[in-house]
């Protein structure tokens, strides 16, 4: 199997080199599949989970009502993992759906082999361990921070939650941040990975209130807007 970058520079592997990957991946039973464009990598309530890492093209984590409402989870970009927390859990078959939202080509791994020590001793199964471990902690607050969102009851009082994190993330992975503020003082800029759909889909409301929302904030000089692409005014710092 050949190593790219997404695979070296994922959180899984944390702190291993190449040759131990190819060498750990060989003992999890790696195996790369390709999906087209809409195919399901998994499908609620019929797949069994499998810890994988999208490799290349997007894809997105659904949850489908009794009445057939579709509630947008996530977003996956190449290298994100995902389905490991219910791999974990020993489900028996996956509660959510996972959807290519482009042709996608997935690593999946075998979870029993991950958790249990492989019979050639591996060296850095213990490190996978420790890494899988983390990965899931993080997913965990990850999810926390999104009920964070939904705690609030409007859909101004969610937008400005979501891009406050946003910005603080930006800000934390600015190294320019100071100089950036003497020639824009009082505004942050950041790129959201989400479209308009897909944020309104993550906040659970509805589009076209968002829209009108999102202008109404805009026109009270809060923020500023194009694409996915958000800046926050001095203005902004009223809403909370």
């Amino acid at each position: 199997m050949v190593i790219n970058e997404i695979i070296l520079k994922n959180p899984l592997f944390y702190n291993m080199e190449k040759e131990d990957i190819t060498h750990i991946l060989k003992c999890l039973g790696g195996v790369k599949k390709t999906f087209g464009k809409g195919e399901f990598i998994f499908l609620a309530g019929q797949s069994e989970p499998e810890v994988s890492i999208l490799l290349d093209g997007k894809a997105q984590v659904v949850r489908e009502s009794y009445w057939g409402d579709v509630m947008l989870i996530g977003v996956l970009e190449p290298g994100d993992i995902f389905a490991e927390t219910y791999a974990c859990m020993g489900a028996k078959v996956i509660p959510v759906s996972v959807v290519a939202v482009e042709n996608s080509e997935v690593l999946m791994l075998d979870l029993n082999r991950v958790i249990r020590t492989c019979n050639n001793s591996c060296a850095f199964h213990h490190r996978l361990i420790f890494n899988l471990l983390k990965v899931v902690a993080n997913k965990t607050a990850h999810l926390n921070k999104k009920m964070s969102y939904l705690t609030h009851k409007t859909i101004r009082g969610r937008l400005a939650a979501y891009f406050l994190d946003c910005a603080e993330q930006a800000l934390q992975n600015d190294y320019n941040y100071f100089e950036n503020k003497k020639q824009n003082p009082g505004k942050i800029e950041f790129t959201i990975p989400l479209s308009r759909t897909e944020l309104a889909d993550f906040l659970c409301v509805d589009r076209s209130a968002m829209s009108r929302e999102l202008s109404n904030m805009k026109k009270e000089g809060r923020l500023d807007f194009a694409g996915r692409k958000i800046m926050l005014l001095s203005n902004f710092r009223g809403l909370f």
